[in-house]
């Protein structure tokens, strides 16, 4: 338990293969068995100047992630803030009229104040009135002034000192000769944004390609500068994550929810975490939270959030 204190960062991964990001991030892994509480193992190692223990949940949800940072806190007790750092789905566009901004999938989202709310909202959470209509209520911890600080000095800097590039070339040199391609950007052919109206054609395992008509895709090209990236050049958004235990793959849900509240991002965990704890959100883009839905950006994304919240600890004293 004595050990357990050195560490100041708590990292919380939803899922496994978040965490397998993380680890590659880190620039110094401490052995498994020197990281544990009540006979579970967590991944502890070293970001800069800070001790980083990084943990995965059990499950999928709000109530999964509030357990973990609950059992982290509890077995790290000098952890300051928590980072959630993962994958989710993104808004494809936002903001106003002559002045919007695309996301495409790869690009990174950080939890940020917009609107009426703090940089998370519970979107699932109110009353139901009329005809099935949910009226919203409550609203979460917002990104604590000390972390917000870190996250707008950061972003002060430039896209440039985000050094997403070059730390997802270092992760990718930690990889076997096997698995040296598992991070590559996949890349804007491999980019499917299906128009709103279009739904998926298929069972949910099918992959869009072998099933939807490739004539309702709107393409990176067709979306405008704005939405053109260079290979490992993901832009960073920051904005409303919209969080809750419903997986969100309803286009016309999608877009009532950011119209709503400001959201870019939807995801399910957040939420059970900023309740209770400091703690900033970071989401890699692996999809547009529509009925289109597939794995073939998880990695990706996952990689450039893990790369994007690796510098901004470099931002935390």
């Amino acid at each position: 338990m004595t050990r357990n204190h050195r560490f100041t960062i708590g990292w919380i991964c939803p899922l496994p293969l978040e965490k397998e990001a993380a680890r590659l991030v880190l620039d110094e892994e401490y052995p498994q068995d020197e990281v544990q509480y009540q006979n579970a193992f967590y991944l502890g190692g070293r970001i800069g100047k800070h001790k980083v223990v990084i943990g995965v949940q059990r499950g999928i949800g709000l109530s999964h992630a509030t357990t973990l940072a609950e059992k982290m806190r509890a077995g790290f007790p000098n952890i300051r803030y928590f980072l959630l750092v993962g994958i989710a789905g993104g808004v494809p566009r936002y903001g106003p009229p002559g002045a919007a901004s695309e996301i495409v999938l790869g690009d990174v989202v950080v939890s940020y104040p917009r609107g009426n709310h703090g940089g998370v909202l519970q979107y699932d959470k109110g009353a139901w009135k009329g005809q099935g209509r949910l009226n919203f209520r409550g609203h979460t911890n917002g990104v604590p002034g000390d972390l917000l600080a870190a996250v707008n000095n950061f972003r002060a800097e430039g896209w440039s000192k985000t050094n997403i590039t070059d730390v997802l070339k270092q992760m990718r040199r930690k990889l076997d000769e096997r698995r040296q391609h598992q991070y590559d950007d996949p890349g804007p052919d491999s980019d499917r944004l299906y128009k709103d109206t279009y739904e998926h054609q298929d069972t949910e395992l099918d992959d869009c390609g072998a099933c939807c008509d490739a004539k309702y895709i709107v393409s990176r090209s067709a979306r405008g500068h704005a939405a053109t990236r260079s290979v490992d050049q993901p832009s960073v958004h920051f904005g409303n994550i919209a969080s809750s235990n419903q997986l969100q793959i309803s286009a016309v849900e999608r877009n009532r929810v950011q119209r709503e509240h400001d959201a870019i991002c939807f995801e399910m965990e957040a939420a059970g975490v900023m309740h209770e704890y400091p703690c900033v959100v970071v989401r890699g883009i692996c999809d547009y939270a529509d009925s289109h839905k597939n794995k073939g950006w998880q990695n990706y994304a996952a990689a450039t959030a893990a790369a994007y919240a690796k510098g901004l600890l470099s931002r935390i004293p």
